[in-house]
């Protein structure tokens, strides 16, 4: 998968090279020893654990009396997990006199890849804990940008007056996150909530990107001071991207995430910032400095450093095949996608004459005294989309709480995500005609009876490899707690679930019907529960 995270700053500190270098070898020391696989001397530079889970290696250069880099560590620390991901963490750090230079007494650089055999398998961007500590321990800046481990908050005009400075810089090349704070008269538990949000968030950007918290006053200075339309709304938050420009047209260089998406998940916030800002960061470049400092080491090691270039160069080549290959492929689909542009504008021709015809017969069925349910929309976008049209039009018979939509946003990133969307949509459609045939035609069969028996045209389909009624013997005698929901407003388990795919993440859709509401209730709606395969 590559670079995840990469955070570079400067620092005002000549003790940041030992900080970096002590606060990075404890951290991986003690990740090996959680997994009591402590780490063990394999060479001069190199520690490892048993069976090579853990690996840490230190490459040092220290010379007091170098005018141009008086030390410099690269360490590097490889942690192969048990569920099959492989995360490679890098520090480098230097100080002396070319840094100086720069305008700063030392550097850190912090790199975070990870690779899987897996690749359907999401993997969130995070900092090492490590790096929260080291922007404790010292002064962090990144071109101007202070870095901080937590929020830097602001009052009034005058706040707003000076986060906007910090917005405008004209050189910033790191985003900068702004909270809207609730004001005074919030109550205890929405305070909580937000202070939740904000310490989640700073933590899950950190090195990457400062968080700022402005109170109402200031918020609506801010959008005064930026020229915006409109303030932050309470309880939520914005980004702006390097190269926000308030006098410009264009809105990429500015994200709003409103309080309600993330309000009922403070944690959520943190991971929607941090995958939009880490892809962003991957793609900085260190101070020449570095090439300096890099050298001493890479002369520690010349035969090393022989082998990785034949490596490369034969990497290389491959490479250079592979992208010849890509080239021919790409003008024959240049081709096509001209043929698809011009079928395309006609597809849209047709789309709008269907739109006007469907809005017609709506009304007519609308003013017939349909329900919702029978005018509901065909297709979702996505799985998001999905339960937010279930919600809207399917409610009389299918009780879908918010809380039952577990990381939709996560199968919505995945590339099968718009299948999935359309896929649960039409299942939460079958559920809720299958409520409305057991609460007002009397039906007593249940759901896998009524769609193998009914010939309803909104049936799903009646096959073990779509739908089952019951777990497992073994799944439930090992994790009957993850079938284990809240069932109004009680705990019951529930093993009714429509398989939505078998691959990738493999979506999966709870359902019980409730006596008492005379209704079917989706409890779940998320990523495939563990079991015997997972």
């Amino acid at each position: 998968m590559g670079t995840l995270y990469r955070a570079i700053w400067a620092s005002d500190d000549p003790a940041a090279v030992e900080l970096a270098d002590d606060a990075f070898t404890r951290w991986a020391e003690r990740a090996a020893e959680r997994d009591h696989r402590p780490l063990t001397p394999a060479g001069p530079r190199t520690r490892t654990s048993k069976q090579d889970r853990y690996t840490l290696r230190r490459d040092v250069h220290r010379d007091p009396t170098d005018t141009k880099i008086t030390a410099i560590v690269r360490a590097v620390f490889i942690a192969n997990r048990r569920d099959g991901i492989r995360w490679t963490t890098t520090l480098r750090t230097w100080s002396g006199g070319t840094a100086e230079h720069e305008g700063a007494r030392a550097w850190v650089w912090v790199d975070v890849d990870a690779s899987t055999h897996h690749p359907n398998e999401p993997i969130v961007p995070r900092p090492p804990i490590f790096v929260g500590e080291l922007l404790t321990a010292t002064k962090a800046t990144r071109r101007g940008v202070p870095l901080r481990a937590a929020p830097t908050r602001f009052h009034g005009r005058d706040g707003a007056e000076e986060l906007a400075d910090l917005v405008t810089l004209a050189d910033r090349d790191v985003p900068v996150v702004v909270l809207a704070d609730l004001g005074e008269d919030v109550g205890v538990d929405d305070g909580r909530v937000l202070d939740a949000v904000v310490r989640r968030t700073v933590r899950d950007v950190a090195g990457l990107a400062p968080v700022t918290v402005i109170d109402p006053d200031g918020g609506s200075a801010l959008a005064e001071a930026l020229g915006e339309p409109t303030p932050i709304g309470p309880g939520g938050l914005r980004v702006y991207l390097p190269g926000f420009d308030p006098a410009g047209e264009s809105d990429d260089a500015c994200l709003d995430l409103r309080a309600e998406r993330f309000w009922t998940k403070p944690g959520l916030a943190g991971r929607l910032v941090a995958g939009l800002v880490a892809p962003l960061s991957t793609g900085r470049r260190p101070p020449d400095s570095y090439d300096r400092a890099r050298a001493h080491l890479d002369a520690q090691a010349p035969a090393e450093v022989g082998a990785t270039l034949e490596k490369a160069t034969a990497r290389i080549a491959d490479l250079e095949q592979d992208l010849a290959a890509e080239r021919s492929l790409s003008e024959g689909v240049m081709e096509e996608y001209g043929d698809l542009e011009h079928e395309v504008a006609s597809l849209r021709d047709q789309l709008r004459s269907l739109s006007g015809e469907l809005a017609r017969l709506r009304g007519e069925r609308a003013d017939a005294g349909l329900e919702d349910l029978d005018v509901a929309p065909v297709h979702a976008r996505d799985c998001s989309d999905a339960a937010a049209l279930a919600r809207k039009h399917l409610g009389p018979y299918l009780t879908f709480p918010t809380t039952a939509g577990v990381d939709l946003e996560l199968l919505d990133r995945q590339s099968a995500g718009a299948a999935w969307g359309e896929q649960a949509w039409r299942a939460l459609r079958a559920l809720a005609w299958y409520s409305r045939a057991r609460s007002r035609d009397g039906i007593e069969a249940d759901f896998f009876q009524w769609c193998w028996n009914s010939g309803h045209p909104m049936a799903w389909p009646a096959s073990p490899r779509k739908l089952a009624m019951r777990e497992s013997k073994s799944v439930m005698d090992r994790w009957p707690d993850t079938r284990t929901f809240d069932v109004d407003g009680e705990p019951r388990i529930v093993e009714s679930h429509i398989k939505i795919s078998s691959a990738g993440l493999a979506p999966r859709i709870y359902f019980t019907w409730v006596e008492r509401t005379r209704s079917v209730h989706v409890v779940y709606f998320g990523r495939h529960l563990r079991n015997t395969m997972t």
